[in-house]
Formats: structure tokens, sequence, C-alpha cells
């Protein structure tokens, strides 16, 4: 079972949605942060169940509903190292990483 690791990008990610959403909805945030937490947990179980992007396959994007939207983590499977890298977060309605 794999390790998932959240990188600093990533974080920062986190922080800043989470950052956004508190300000406007505090119950909200909460809801949103446990969403994450399970989706996130489930890629130690299924490491391979996002989406591969297209330009590279290496990288899958783990898409988090919550509400009318949600959030979508980039992340990398490494099977030598039995390690998930959550590389970025952000709001499916951002544009990019």
């Amino acid at each position: 079972m794999p390790q998932v690791i959240i990188t600093e990008g990533a974080a920062v990610g986190l922080a800043r949605c989470r950052r956004f959403l508190t300000a406007k909805a505090p119950e909200a945030a909460v809801r949103a942060g446990q969403a994450i937490e399970r989706q996130l947990l489930l890629l130690e179980n299924t490491p391979d169940m996002g989406r591969p992007l297209p330009e590279m396959p290496e990288l899958r994007e783990l898409l988090i509903a919550f509400g009318d939207s949600g959030y979508v983590a980039l992340y990398r499977h490494e099977q030598a190292e039995d390690v998930v890298y959550v590389l970025a977060f952000r709001h499916q309605k951002e544009a990019g990483y």
C-alpha cells in the first residue's frame, strides 16, 4: 500500500483553497477538508484511480467533488518507491496549477 506524501507545492494550494473557503463559509471549509482528506486517502489503496494527463501520462489528476464543483489534485505514483506524491492542488474553477 503506497504512502501518500503531500509536497510543498500541493500544501500551498491546499492552504490557499482553505483560506478562500474559510473566509466565505467556515462550516463548508470543514466539510471540504474532510472530503479532500477522504479522497486523498483513497490513493493508498487505488493509486492509479485518477485520470492520466494526456500530455504527461506519468501524472494523474484526482477529481474531488464538493458542492457544485470541487477540487483537483495533481499526483504521481512512484511504484518502485511505493509512494504517491501529491504535487499540486487547486479548485476546479481555477486555471492551471
